[in-house]
Formats: structure tokens, sequence, C-alpha cells
């Protein structure tokens, strides 16, 4: 009878031991806060189609989340994000871009899907506190074996060119068809959409466009290249329109279309990062300031998230 009692009293005492060391651990995560009567206020700000998945209260401290494989995650701050393993950045999770798109602002998260935050009523000019709603439109497993570098508007709404990225792994997964996703208010998971320009293909098999981006000359430039074959060749191209045609370029033109980086912009005007960690992209929704982050190794990505705040408390110049 004893011994049976000693055995119970040591499996009690590992037990105990475990939960102790895992609420020690980094990664002091919890469930996005949620107000009083939170279901409630998110139900009557709520696009119908869209699952709102938590109602933010934004002040003067930044709100820090953290994105995890089923969305977004609330952290103390970027220092508490868990110990996510680097990655080489196209397989890994992180907020690719912001878009202001009506009345949200929209990011896309490579391998995931779409998050939208929108105001929650009117804000008066003088509010030191805003509430937001937040909104997971995910692609689920049709994205997770893609990466997403290209974030635009199509056809007035934000859209998101999913490619297989094969510079650090074989890509494994088929081409998708098609490539490109759009956020739609009427549609609870991203919608595909065709663009002409993209799907005039070079002649051959397994060809993909891999990157498009808007050049300051209002020309549309992308990048496509061929998959699975010995050479694996790379073609150039821009267009007015992508409603239309593109015409083939070369390399140095391509190049002399990229915007520079901005990075320090972001890194003088928003909260201090941890050595290790960068800021993204930063976008301004009222007074709400969206700002993504990342903590990066050379070219891998490890805990990656966004951060909001009321604006005046930084400045956004």
């Amino acid at each position: 009878m004893i011994g049976k009692n000693m055995k119970a009293i040591m499996i009690l005492y590992v037990v105990l031991v475990f939960i102790f060391m895992t609420a020690c651990s980094r990664g002091d995560t919890r469930p996005i806060p949620h107000p009083p009567q939170a279901a409630d206020e998110m139900l009557s700000y709520s696009v119908s189609a869209w699952p709102a998945i938590a109602l933010l209260e934004t002040g003067e401290n930044p709100l820090w989340f953290e994105l995890g494989p089923e969305g977004p995650i609330h952290i103390q701050s970027p220092e508490t994000a868990s110990f996510a393993p680097f990655l080489p950045w196209p397989h890994a999770r992180f907020v690719v871009g912001i878009l202001a798109w009506d009345d949200f602002l929209v990011m896309t998260i490579n391998r995931d899907g779409f998050l939208v935050l929108g105001i929650a009523g009117e804000v008066p000019d003088n509010a030191d506190k805003t509430r937001a709603v937040l909104y997971r439109i995910a692609g689920n497993d049709l994205w997770y074996p893609y990466t997403i570098e290209s974030f635009f508007i199509w056809r007035d709404r934000p859209a998101a060119l999913l490619y297989r990225n094969d510079f650090f792994a074989e890509a494994y997964a088929p081409s998708p068809r098609p490539q490109v996703f759009v956020l739609d208010k009427s549609s609870p998971v991203p919608l595909g959409a065709l663009v002409p320009a993209l799907e005039r293909f070079p002649p051959g098999e397994n060809w993909e466009a891999e990157l498009l981006r808007r050049g300051a000359d209002g020309y549309w430039y992308y990048r496509m290249r061929e998959k699975g074959s010995s050479q694996n060749q790379t073609a150039y191209f821009r267009a007015r329109d992508l409603e239309g045609e593109g015409e083939e370029i070369s390399m140095a033109v391509w190049r002399d279309s990229a915007f520079p980086d901005e990075q320090e912009l972001y890194s003088n005007s928003l909260p201090v990062l941890p050595e290790g960690f960068v800021y993204t992209g930063m976008a301004v929704l009222g007074n709400i300031v969206l700002a993504s982050w990342e903590e990066r190794l050379d070219a891998g990505i490890g805990a990656a998230g966004f951060m909001a705040c009321i604006a005046p408390l930084y400045s956004i110049e």
C-alpha cells in the first residue's frame, strides 16, 4: 500500500515539475484579449462572411502578436515570442505586406492567408483608445506549400501571388492554378482569380509567375520561371495593364524597376525591437498604427508577427 502511495506521489511530482518548467519557458503567450461583451460587439461590427477572431483595444501600450499555426497569438513583447525554428524565408510564416483597402488594413501572411484589421465604430479625434476587429481569412492547406512575395490590388481587391519556391528545397507540390487569390467581402476564404498577363506563359511547360510589382513608371513588372527542367530558365516581363499581354524585358530593366528598402524608416519611428528583430512594414488606419516584425538570422525567419498602437504615440513621418 505504501509503495502505491509513493508511486502516486512521484507521478504527481513529475507532473508539477513539468507544469512549472513550461510556465517558466520563453513564449509567455496568451489568448488575444477580449474586453467584456466582446463577442456581441464583434458581431455588430463584423463583415458577415469573414471570421472575426478578436476585438482589440489599443491604447498607450502597444499590442504585440505572434503568428502561430492557428492564427495570431497575443504576447507581451517580441522577446517573449515562442522558440520558432529558423526557416528559410520562403517556407516561414511572416507578414508579406500591409495594404490599406476601403476601411481596413489587410495583411497577407506567407503560407497562411489574410489578416484584416477594421476599426469598430467612430473614433473621436482626441481618443486615447481605439477598438478594432481582427479577422482571419485563412487559405489553410491550399496555401501552405507555396510562397508569397507579391501583394497588390487586383480589380479593387487585395490579391496575393502564390508560387513554388525551390531555391532552398525541391518543390513537392503541384503548380498552383490559379496562382492569384483575392480577399472578397462575400467569402470566408481567399478566392482564386485569373490575371490575364500572368496566364500568358512562355513556350514550354511548368512556367510560373514568381514576383509581381508596380514600378514608379506605372508599369507592372513580373518575373516568370520554369520549374522541373534541367535548365529552369527565368524570364522577365512588364505590362502597362495586367488585363493585356506583357512584353519581355532584360534583367537590367527588371533590376532598375525595384524600389529601395524602407526598413530604416520603420526602425526609426516605432518601439525599439530586441537584437535580431526587424520591422518589415507599417500602415495607418484612423489613429491606429499597424507594423509587422520578424526575428531574422541570415536568410531565415524565426518568430514573426505584428504590433498595433495609437498613432500619436510614435512619429510616423
